[in-house]
């Protein structure tokens, strides 16, 4: 069994690396770095403010293998390489990171983002069955990853540049009818010009307004930082903390370094208890505080961060000094109630034109600093090693798999046999037949092969341990015999095929060729076995023919080919055998042929069969049960024993057929008999003690 299962699974694994589809990987590598070149062009362009706005990048490693993780990137990169499932849909984004057990073994295509240790590389890696996929399949998350995080990092100039185009197009109109009713008024009141207290008062709004536009401008800028900065706290959590922030807060940086302790603690509890051992669940607790703590932190740091209240302060500054800027533009015009009202309508149109350009002028400039900047922003990261298309598979490999399936069998072979072992219920030796029913067991017979293929030890040498075998049954037999010597012996099993015939006409052999006269008797008129034990015998007549007095014993009786052994085999089966067993007459013969023989050994039926055996038992002066080892189980072996007891059966004694000598105390002994046989043979004096 042990045997079987090792190469099973060897085998097994062995066809399953040769059939399971081939897994190809490929590697493309990402380098994380933040370039100055673009914010050295800024400042030289005196736009060092502009500059610093588009840094603040998180150099989070694990932040950017995340957010190379999230489904935006993934279901690019299925749309681009159209990549399926065994239905043919698009396959999805979470299979195209877990790939599960069935993905694994048919090789469907997956990726995985790691980090290069010690450095700031990060690793792409695809894994497919075919090399090509793979190898595209690293370049296209590469590609689309580093696409969308140049978008991310324009966004913001991208949102300012929209709003300054649509308030250029707005004033541009603004200023076409400005310019148009200031044409109008001149037209229709005749004036050409205005005095220069006019033209100061005309610079003052239009300075004022100027200077709201300026507010305005700061104020959106204001507020667009403070949205910025609300996106990257909210990016934060107790599970990601981004390094600045630990490296500002002392408090958050305790608190993670102490829930690092805490999992590392955990971890190595864990160990040797259950996760619900007390001391688990206290650090469970103890972790859950840590982690509430931390959330509790982030949030008062995000909500105290001094750039977001410096941010504040000046939203509010600015949004009050516009106010200021309104009010001094309204008192500037109500001031021209004082001229005339035509001059004052024409000097108010020329205001609002002058202004209007003077701002569109501005925001001409702004929208050229924010396309500056907006060219000029460039993600921190980039490709820098491209995927090859691998020239060997990585999996599966054959000595890997063999190893695996090795070891697997090795581990269910000994599993299988401790099983077996547990659920074996059959008898193996005496100590296991002494815990059913102690009676004697008058021998053990080995499983035997000749080579001949025949099953009698007619020529098999005395002192081969075989042989010996059916000696010390024999000796069994006399022993149990010192106070009433046993010259009748029936031999009986407990169910068919145990070997019970076999086991007598070699202990028949035994007994003949040390001399005694035996005599066989086929008393199991059902299944007769013996005529067929030696080619010379015939079943014609038998033992139901003595019975039926169709013959006399003596034309019933055969002789064998081995000296001193005769068989007196069935002879026809007849219509009801067991009134012939229990007959007065079969007692007759069995005293008559005990007075001819030293030894009548009567083949009966199976005693849990038939009750044929209960009937010869009486009939006898002792009975021996052969029980095939490693076959009987104790159940039978006690409904045996409550038969025999039942019909007052006190069995001789026990044989054990077909024993194992391989296992158990009987390898030791089948060891030396096989020493001391080779030794004999050799005929060499041996020491030692009886």
């Amino acid at each position: 069994l042990f045997i079987q299962a090792v190469a099973f699974f060897t085998i097994g694994a062995s066809v399953l690396a040769l059939v399971l589809p081939k897994r190809f990987e490929a590697t493309a590598k990402i380098s994380v770095e933040s370039s100055d070149a673009s914010m050295s062009i800024l400042s030289e362009m005196d736009l060092s403010e502009m500059a610093a706005s588009l840094t603040g990048a998180s150099d989070d490693m694990q932040t950017k293998i995340s957010l190379a993780k999230m489904r935006p990137v993934l279901n690019e990169v299925i749309w681009r390489l159209q990549l399926r499932d065994g239905d043919g849909e698009l396959l999805q984004p979470d299979k195209l990171l877990v790939p599960g057990i069935d993905g694994e073994i048919l090789a469907y295509p997956w990726i995985d983002i790691t980090e290069e240790q010690g450095t700031t590389i990060l690793i792409v890696l695809a894994t497919s069955e075919n090399p090509e996929l793979s190898r595209l399949l690293a370049d296209t998350v590469v590609e689309v990853f580093l696409g969308i995080t140049q978008e991310r990092a324009k966004e913001d100039t991208r949102d300012a540049l929209r709003f300054v185009k649509t308030e250029i197009e707005r004033l541009k109109s603004d200023f076409d009818v400005a310019l148009s009713q200031v044409a109008d008024a001149q037209a229709r009141e005749q004036v050409l010009d205005l005095d220069s207290e006019v033209k100061a008062a005309v610079a003052r709004v239009s300075e004022l307004y100027m200077s709201r536009e300026e507010a305005d401008a700061a104020i959106a800028d204001a507020r667009a930082q403070m949205r910025m900065h609300g996106e990257v706290n909210s990016e934060e959590s107790i599970n990601l903390v981004s390094p600045s922030t630990a490296s500002q807060n002392s408090l958050i940086r305790d608190i993670k370094k102490a829930i690092t302790e805490l999992q590392s603690e955990r971890a190595t509890a864990l160990l040797d208890k259950t996760p619900k051992h007390p001391d688990i669940v206290l650090l469970d607790s103890n972790m859950r505080e840590l982690e509430s703590q931390l959330a509790r932190a982030l949030q008062e740091d995000h909500d105290l961060d001094p750039e977001v209240v410096q941010l504040r302060v000046e939203l509010a500054g600015l949004v009050h000094r516009r106010g200021q800027i309104e009010d001094a533009a309204a008192a500037t015009i109500a001031d021209f109630a004082k001229y005339p009202e035509k001059m004052r309508q024409i000097a108010g149109l020329q205001l609002a034109a002058d202004a209007t350009e003077n701002i569109y002028k501005s925001l001409l400039e702004t929208q050229y600093q924010i396309a500056v900047a907006e060219a000029m922003t460039v993600a921190d990261m980039k490709g820098v090693e491209p995927a090859k298309a691998p020239d060997k598979a990585a999996a599966p490999k054959l000595l890997v798999y063999l190893i695996l399936g090795a070891f697997v069998g090795l581990c269910v072979g000994v599993g299988l046999v401790f099983l077996a072992e547990y659920i074996d219920d059959s008898v193996k030796d005496g100590s296991d037949l002494k815990e059913v029913w102690p009676l004697p067991v008058l021998g053990l017979v080995p499983f035997y092969k000749l080579k001949d293929k025949r099953a009698l030890i007619d020529a098999v040498p005395a002192t081969d341990p075989l042989y010996e075998a059916f000696r010390n049954i024999r000796n069994g037999i006399g022993f149990a015999g010192v106070d009433q010597a046993i010259n009748i012996l029936t031999v009986t099993s407990c169910v068919p095929g145990e070997g019970k015939s076999t086991v007598m006409t070699n202990l028949a052999i035994c007994m003949a060729q040390d001399g005694q006269r035996v005599i066989v008797v086929d008393c199991d008129l059902r299944r007769p076995t013996q005529h067929r034990m030696f080619a010379t015998l015939s079943n014609e007549r038998g033992i139901s023919s003595v019975l039926t007095n169709a013959c006399g014993i003596d034309e019933a009786v055969q002789q064998t080919p081995v000296e001193n052994l005769h068989v007196l085999t069935s002879g026809p089966v007849p219509t009801n055998p067991g009134r012939l067993v229990e007959s007065l007459r079969l007692r007759q013969v069995l005293l008559t042929l005990a007075g001819k023989y030293d030894m009548v050994l009567v083949d009966a039926p199976p005693l849990l069969v038939v009750g044929d055996a209960v009937a010869l038992s009486r009939a006898t002066k002792g009975m021996i049960i052969v029980l095939e080892s490693g076959k009987t189980s104790r159940r039978m072996v006690t409904d045996l024993r409550e038969r025999a007891e039942s019909a007052g059966i006190e069995p001789t004694g026990i044989v054990l057929n077909k024993v194992d000598v391989r296992t158990g105390m009987q390898a030791y002994y089948g060891y030396y008999a096989r020493h001391y046989k080779t030794d004999e043979k050799r005929n060499k004096p041996q020491r030692g003690t009886a």
